[in-house]
């Protein structure tokens, strides 16, 4: 169950759930004055929270750690293929949206992005 570098340009050591050392592959890229950050399932690489269930205090760590404006941020979880033959390894990338209450990032909403958004949100520099 590798994931491949070509997912994320960093592993990215966080504070997952209960503070539990936890990593995510990382990639941040700026499309038209918003920052894309993307963050990548590593599984069995991440000792503890995965991306999905450490949400929003993923988020508040990434936009800390690289100072980021969270108000200006575009949030993707991947989940990538990894040549398995389960259908919940299947590459899939999804958009979260998060409320905010007293500076925390709670609620999170998802959107499944299909490849043409990925794509554009990936590739395109415009």
């Amino acid at each position: 169950m590798e994931v491949q570098s070509k997912h994320f340009d960093e592993v990215f050591d966080f504070k997952g759930k209960w503070d539990v050392p936890s990593k995510c592959g990382l990639r941040i890229l700026d499309r038209n004055g918003k920052s894309v950050v993307i963050v990548t399932e590593i599984y069995q690489y991440n000792p503890g929270s995965s991306v999905t269930y450490a949400g929003g205090l993923l988020l508040e760590q990434i936009c800390s750690a690289k100072g980021l404006d969270p108000d200006n941020v575009i949030y993707i979880e991947c989940n990538p293929d990894t040549k398995s033959r389960l259908s919940f390894y299947a590459e899939e990338y999804y958009r979260v949206d998060f409320s905010r209450e007293n500076g925390q990032f709670i609620n999170p909403t998802y959107k499944q992005l299909s490849d043409e958004e990925i794509n554009e949100l990936i590739f395109n520099e415009e």
